[in-house]
């Protein structure tokens, strides 16, 4: 398989020449599980009505059946009312009657599990990366790939391209990404206070190397850990190392490597040297001694990382912490399969209606009056809408999880908010400096036993190793040997075979 452009087959000017679907317009998260941290409050232009916005198919008169299971607090209070308005606009748009299974977040892997593997009735499934692979490999969802033109003309036309592509395995589409902050930016949170105390230049205070005097002083003069993790550490500094669907930090490409050469991450100079840096502060008491053991962290941070956009500093970040924040970008924005499959939702390989699925997950992500009702419930219980056409919350009590159901962009405003932060996200998307293995996933059936045992090493290691505790430069190769006894080198030469098959070489 090459590199070459991939192009859907479309027929989105011939749908919307007959004027059945104008456009697209996003998601937010305005329950938990908004995994970037940005604030729960959504806005978009939303100079778009939903009026504009129809089914490529419309209502032929019959009405289907389709269940959708998606995670979130558990079924909405007033879910029988709310569907009731969902199933009438709907129906009348496409013709389809729905039933939602909101799952609880604590329960939603086991019974995530339950229904994929029992091929329990569903039509709509949400899902990740971390079971996507694995779950088209058992054979759970419908392949979409010649679907998609017809059936989501108007998420074709909002969404780009290269998100299809990190969506790919084995160059087919089994998933619908959505469209939100789907590339990773990681930002610097601090503490305004001591910014402002010691006269802090946070833009200077970028890598690791830097920040080490600042935190010596700030661990003197405030008898505090400047760095408080939990056990996985400071894992943001494998952000720049593409997993390629290993699903493993020690086995990755660099997104900018464009030779493409799979690396035991570890090893690679700039991994160690931050591992080094990081047993250093735990020496010095820089970090918490009890960090590798710890499954959360605090709410107050002196400094932290954090994935989001920079507006999150004030609408979610400090809020959190309950104090003011400033924030500094501190690696470059990167799209990967990785970002892309953060939120997906894939359709059932036994629904009777994949052309219907879709045509849903279309109408979902761009009529804003239906995202309304997805994002923020029932309207006239949950919300109501002003005046001037915006979003005025009457509760924070709606159960569904909106960076599970579609893009950010189709949102309306809320009447708080001061400044759309969902124009920055996709202005930070747009600028993503696409990985060199955007589009690839790694075929790991003929190392499957290799990669578990190797991957199950890594997890003995890695809270102390991430957390500072063990000395990179005597560990590394103590856990390079356990690997290489556990078959590491037939993993990485048939990581590398299909990585050269892909990019041509």
């Amino acid at each position: 398989m090459t590199k070459a452009k991939r192009v859907l087959a479309t027929g989105l000017v011939a749908v919307m020449a007959s004027g059945m679907l104008t456009g697209c317009g996003g998601d937010a998260g305005n329950t938990g599980g908004n995994a970037s941290g940005g604030d729960s409050t959504a806005s978009t232009s939303s100079s778009q009505s939903s009026d504009n916005t129809q089914s490529q198919s419309g209502n032929t008169g019959e009405i289907v059946n389709l269940k959708w299971v998606t995670i979130g607090n558990g079924m909405p209070t007033n879910y029988d009312s709310w569907i009731s308005s969902v199933n009438a606009y709907i129906g009348e748009k496409i013709g389809v009657n729905l039933e939602m299974e909101v799952i609880p977040w604590g329960d939603w892997d086991n019974r995530r599990n339950i229904i994929v593997s029992t091929n329990e009735p569903y039509d709509i499934i949400f899902g990740n990366g971390n079971n996507y692979v694995a779950d088209i490999n058992l054979g759970a969802y419908a392949d979409i790939t010649d679907l998609i033109s017809a059936n989501m003309p108007g998420l074709m036309e909002l969404m780009p391209e290269k998100y299809w592509d990190g969506v790919r395995v084995k160059d087919r589409i089994y998933g619908v990404p959505t469209y939100k902050d789907s590339s990773i930016t990681n930002y610097s949170i601090w503490d305004k206070e001591l910014v402002d105390e010691y006269s802090l230049d946070i833009k200077s205070l970028v890598s690791l190397d830097s920040m080490t005097e600042t935190f010596e002083t700030l661990k003197a003069d405030k008898n505090d850990y400047p760095v408080y993790v939990k056990n996985d550490g400071l894992y943001y500094i494998f952000d720049v190392y593409d997993q390629i669907g290993g699903g493993t930090q020690i086995l990755g490409v660099r997104y900018d490597d464009k030779e493409g050469k799979v690396c035991f991450t570890l090893e690679e100079q700039d991994i160690m040297d931050q591992l080094k840096i990081i047993h250093e502060w735990y020496q010095k008491g820089i970090i918490n001694p009890d960090a590798a053991t710890l499954t959360e962290g605090r709410v107050y941070n002196m400094w932290r990382v954090a994935q989001g956009w920079e507006s999150a500093g004030v609408t979610s970040w400090g809020p959190q912490m309950g104090k003011d924040v400033v924030v500094q970008q501190v690696m470059p924005t990167i799209l990967s399969n990785e970002t892309v499959r953060g939120s997906l939702n894939m359709v059932s390989i036994n629904t009777k209606y994949p052309e219907k699925c879709l045509q849903l997950l279309d109408l979902v992500n761009c009529d804003t009056k239906l995202r309304d009702l997805f994002y923020y419930g029932e309207e006239g219980v949950n919300f109501e809408y002003t005046a001037d056409g915006r979003v005025h919350k009457i509760n924070n009590d709606w159960a569904l999880a909106g960076y599970t159901q579609g893009s950010f962009f189709t949102v309306t405003t809320l009447d708080t908010d001061e400044f759309n932060q969902w124009d920055e996200v996709k202005a930070l998307n747009e600028a993503a400096q696409s990985s060199v293995m955007l589009g690839f996933t790694f075929d790991t059936n003929s190392v499957s036993d290799q990669l578990a045992n190797c991957r199950e090493i890594w997890m003995r290691y890695r809270s102390e190793v991430m957390t500072g505790v063990q000395d990179p430069e005597v560990v590394v190769p103590k856990i390079k040997e356990e690997l290489l006894k556990a078959g590491w080198q037939d993993v990485v030469d048939e990581a590398q075979r299909q990585v050269d098959e892909f990019l041509g070489k």
